[in-house]
């Protein structure tokens, strides 16, 4: 996800004329979602936009980096825009390939916007119209714009399977097998004889925690 982010006074967003959002003091966002972006991505972009130093210290001050939108209270206007994902690296003409299906991808941002209200104040963000022709307009504080890249995030940190006692038991003795088996084949430069002997009837144990986790899972 990518993501255009402004410092305005104020801003507005215009549908067939009307006046459909508007904020003031705040984040003035545009927001593109590409086609490898997932729930990781929409978080990261929520949490940094909430916690973005973006603003100085005093509401009169003109200029530092000491406050979030959070910390002043200010609001978001977010805006969906798919053009922010154009590859430009070949010939005159932008492709947008880059881009989300819009099927697919309305969800997605609404996720966002979802999980945007939840970690601030619902009454605080506001969105345009997805999909539509917009006339946007705002007064950029600053002027100060950021974009941020959801290729900045950190990959997602995946957690560990739940292994019942008889799983750990099982993966405990498989270990302790396999490390067996290294120092017999260091020391003797060959498997250890019971792994060239013909099978038992009883299962292996890497066959057995195998089969414990399939029944788990």
């Amino acid at each position: 996800m990518k993501a255009v982010v402004q410092r305005c006074r104020s801003a507005s967003v215009t549908v067939d004329g009307q006046v459909i959002s508007s904020i003031q003091r705040g984040l003035m966002v545009l927001v593109g979602i590409g086609t490898n972006d997932t729930i990781h991505e929409s978080q990261w972009l929520v949490n940094k936009l909430l916690n973005l130093r973006f603003f100085p210290e005093g509401d009169n001050d003109e200029w530092g980096w000491k406050k979030s939108i959070m910390d002043i209270g200010g609001e978001i206007l977010s805006v969906s825009q798919f053009t922010l994902m154009a590859i430009t690296k070949k010939g005159s003409k932008p492709d947008f390939h880059g881009a989300m299906a819009a099927s697919k991808s309305k969800a997605m941002y609404d996720t966002f916007l979802t999980d945007l209200r939840t970690k601030y104040q619902h009454e605080k963000i506001k969105d345009g119209q997805f999909g539509a022709m917009m006339d946007v307009q705002l007064i950029n504080d600053g002027p100060a714009t950021i974009i941020l890249d959801s290729i900045d995030a950190p990959d997602p940190v995946i957690p560990k399977p739940y292994l019942t006692p008889e799983q750990k038991r099982l993966r405990k003795e498989q270990l302790a097998k396999e490390e067996a088996e290294k120092k017999a084949a260091a020391h003797d430069r060959k498997p250890l004889s019971t792994t060239e002997a013909a099978p038992t009837t009883d299962e292996s144990l890497a066959q057995k925690f195998k089969e414990s986790m399939m029944e788990t899972y």
